[in-house]
């Protein structure tokens, strides 16, 4: 793959949820021997000039010697982070991907990269008509529409993405994505990694 054609644009690890659902810090969570969140950098920086992370603890991030950007305001959830770490983006174009979704196909991104002219972000479509927000690539024209969103009281963003130019990128034939957000998801990954 031309690794040049990622130099114009940034890599964001979204890094920054309560975990709730899986009940304890995802982005340590072990795959083989590396941690989640040690191993999606380890990944993207073969592949970025650029890799940020969003997270409201950049204390214990340091380690990885990426930037770490908190939330502008907080407790207003991934919207706001996004929306945070993209103004802090030095790229127009960025691609997001939440610490959960351990596998990153680069093949794939690189088809949904070709499709950002004209259009504030791409985002993946699953077969089941699924959006994939937190796996897509999104514009710093998204900033004030997201800003103006949040500010209106909507911090969904799949809702605030109905004010952009939106490519939706069909996964027709692509490997669907996973997200780990349960403990049985993480652990019937892992037995796949075997």
């Amino acid at each position: 793959m031309n690794t040049s054609l990622c130099n114009s644009c940034t890599a964001i690890i979204l890094a920054g949820g309560s975990a709730q659902r899986m009940g304890k810090d995802k982005r340590f969570l072990k795959v083989g021997n590396e941690r989640l969140l040690d191993r999606q950098v380890g990944i993207l920086k073969q592949y970025f000039e650029d890799v940020i992370i969003s997270a409201n603890d950049p204390e214990a991030l340091a380690y990885l010697n990426v930037p770490v950007v908190k939330d502008e305001y907080e407790g207003r959830g991934p919207l706001e982070g996004l929306t945070s770490v993209l103004k802090t983006s030095r790229t127009e174009y960025n691609f997001v991907v939440a610490v959960d979704i351990p596998g990153i196909d680069m093949t794939l991104v690189e088809k949904m990269r070709s499709h950002l002219d004209h259009v504030s972000a791409v985002i993946p479509v699953c077969i089941d008509g699924h959006q994939e927000p937190l796996f897509a690539f999104y514009s710093k024209n998204c900033i004030p529409i997201f800003r103006a969103a949040m500010d209106e009281g909507e911090f969904a963003i799949h809702r605030a993405l109905k004010r952009c130019p939106v490519y939706f990128f069909p996964m027709k034939g692509e490997t669907p994505l996973k997200n780990l957000n349960r403990t049985e998801e993480y652990e019937a990954y892992i037995k796949g990694q075997h």
